[in-house]
């Protein structure tokens, strides 16, 4: 575990401000010039976050904070590159700026800062994992090549530097020691230690190209050449036309799609979400979509074409659901299209036509199919792992929690927490009661016909639902498929949750909101407790105005995680 020096504020734990937003003159606890304005204004988002953390970080004794704002021009925090453009959080009303922290104009692996701020500029909370590099330079000895060799001398690679991005240096903390090192990312191989063991159950599907061909971070030190961290890496205005047709389980449904030379494709322009049809080509020797969406001479599909149906219509449900009532722009909140390819084969895992998976990968999904009685049934039909497998791009295009350890583990439970909600929001028979949800995850799926993970019980699939049985493996990425289950069974009880009158603490909406908002602010390295405390922080913001609502939402937080182990 890195030795880096943590910074959490939020405004309703001041007890100075009493929860009031805080602009400029209070943070510097001084009232404006006589003749000048009261409030400063920003020219932007980051310039009004980069302000908000030289003042609080300048206030703070440990040589990791006070590093980030050095003393040159403190208000222009120079060591804390921006990481990504602004994001407006539009369920709460504030936004979320990303910072990484350099050195010498070196990234500090593993180094963030969030700041959040209100419509007005004014600033609600910040978290921050900070470091001072010290006792090691600058210059490395070997090169992003050698770096690359010594990997592939580990994992027996026969990558090729130009397959990959640019080796980048980084300084990165083992221990008590810092380490200037190449930061290899996207390598498709992993160290034997690492590697899925025949039996393994991964997510409990079949064998994918995401997990045979799984993508790998590493930081190699940039003198002795010793792999010093290895890390997983998860797993991107026209008129519509109207289309209808079957899905797997016999549900007509009415869609949108487009019209082309005659043909009605599966390919809605306006939300920019098309479906292909692999027919049964094998992920292990193409990747590529087909050049068209799937058509049809008809705007009534039919039953022709059931298992891109189910794909068109689920994904379009998980895009809305993220859309409507999480306010994100896409997976990648930009406008990212959705792509979807039914009927595909993996023969690593099969000579098919059955390749029982759904997996995103490469920033689209791939849908597998099971012989049901006489026919193919595409895993298409399956909304729930539609959802679950689409919040791996959501996290991987936000927080971008690392896919090892328990940050990986929480990557999982996200995606299955949100993989359940979106699932019984369009198929429970009272979406707004939780007492009518399936708390199943891939029913029927699992061995002996159970479903691969239960929420409700992790038990029943043979998993952990409390820290005491944490499993610690370097298998499956430190076994990220099965501790995942423990803040499974902490997503149950918050979901679940009642107050003293048996009544639900919070609509199922707003948990769902502020399970999203707390997840997209995480550190890349974050782990169950930074969930929680994450958790708290927009409840406190969101419930800002609700004193009894608040305090019952952040006991049910509590409660919730306490119940499994996590403090």
């Amino acid at each position: 575990m890195s030795h880096l020096e943590r910074f959490r504020y939020h405004v309703a734990d001041d007890p100075e401000v009493r929860g009031a937003h805080l602009g400029p003159e209070m943070v510097r606890g001084v009232s404006a010039p006589e003749g000048e304005e009261s409030r400063q204004e920003f020219n932007s988002a980051e310039s009004a976050a980069r302000f908000y953390l030289a003042e609080k970080l300048a206030q703070e004794e440990a040589p990791g904070l006070r590093r980030a704002v050095r003393d040159d021009r403190p208000e222009r925090v120079p060591d804390l590159a921006l990481r990504e453009a602004p994001r407006r959080q539009l369920g709460m009303g504030t936004t979320l700026v990303r910072f990484e922290q350099t050195q010498q104009e070196i990234p500090i692996f593993g180094t963030e800062a969030l700041v959040e701020i209100d419509e007005d500029q004014r600033l609600v909370s910040m978290d921050c994992r900070l470091g001072e590099v010290t006792g090691v330079g600058s210059v490395p000895e070997l090169s992003g090549t050698d770096a690359l060799e010594r990997v592939k001398q580990e994992t027996g690679s026969t990558v090729a530097a130009e397959e990959l991005p640019p080796a980048k240096l980084a300084y990165v903390n083992q221990g008590d020691d810092w380490h200037l090192a190449w930061h290899l990312r996207e390598v498709p191989a992993q160290l034997p230690a690492m590697r899925r063991e025949e039996g393994d159950r991964g997510h409990g599907l079949g064998r994918s190209p995401r997990e045979d061909f799984p993508l790998t971070g590493y930081l190699v030190d940039a003198y002795s050449g010793e792999i010093i961290q290895s890390y997983g890496m998860t797993p991107t205005v026209t008129v519509p036309t109207r289309l209808e047709g079957d899905d797997e389980v016999s549900v007509h449904h009415r869609f949108h799609g487009s019209r082309q030379d005659g043909s009605y494709l599966l390919d809605d322009l306006r939300r920019q979400i098309a479906t292909y049809d692999f027919d049964f080509a094998d992920l292990a020797q193409v990747d590529e979509l087909p050049a068209s969406a799937i058509r049809s001479p008809q705007a009534d599909f039919g039953t022709d074409h059931r298992a891109g149906i189910s794909a068109h219509v689920n994904a379009e449900r998980v895009a809305r659901f993220y859309r409507d009532q999480l306010y994100r722009d896409g997976i990648d909140d930009a406008e990212m299209d959705l792509a979807s390819a039914v009927n595909c084969i993996y023969t690593e895992d099969g000579p098919g036509p059955e390749w029982v998976n759904a997996v995103w990968w490469q920033g689209r999904m791939w849908y597998g199919q099971v012989s049901v009685g006489t026919r193919l049934v595409s895993l298409a039909r399956h909304l729930d792992i539609i959802a679950h497998e689409l919040t791996h791009g959501v996290i991987e295009t936000s927080s971008n929690l690392v896919y090892q350890d328990q940050s990986g583990a929480l990557n999982e439970s996200l995606a299955d927490t949100m993989g359940t909600i979106i699932a019984n929001w369009y198929q429970a028979p009272h979406r707004d009661d939780v007492r009518t949800w399936t708390w199943e995850l891939g029913v029927g799926l699992g061995g002996n016909g159970l479903p691969l993970r239960d929420m409700s019980d992790p038990t029943r699939t043979g998993d952990p639902d409390h820290m005491r049985d944490y499993l610690h493996t370097t298998r499956d990425n430190g076994g990220v498929h099965t501790n995942s289950n423990i803040h499974n069974k902490a997503m149950h009880h918050l979901l679940t949750s009642v107050d003293g009158a048996g009544k639900p603490v919070l609509t199922v909406e707003e948990w769902a909101l502020l399970v999203y908002c707390a997840f997209v602010r995480l550190l890349s390295q974050s782990g169950f407790a930074d969930m929680r405390r994450a958790l708290r922080d927009v409840t406190k913001t969101y419930l800002a105005g609700n004193t009894a609502a608040r305090t019952g939402a952040l006991a049910a937080v509590d409660d919730a995680y306490r119940s499994v182990g996590i403090t």
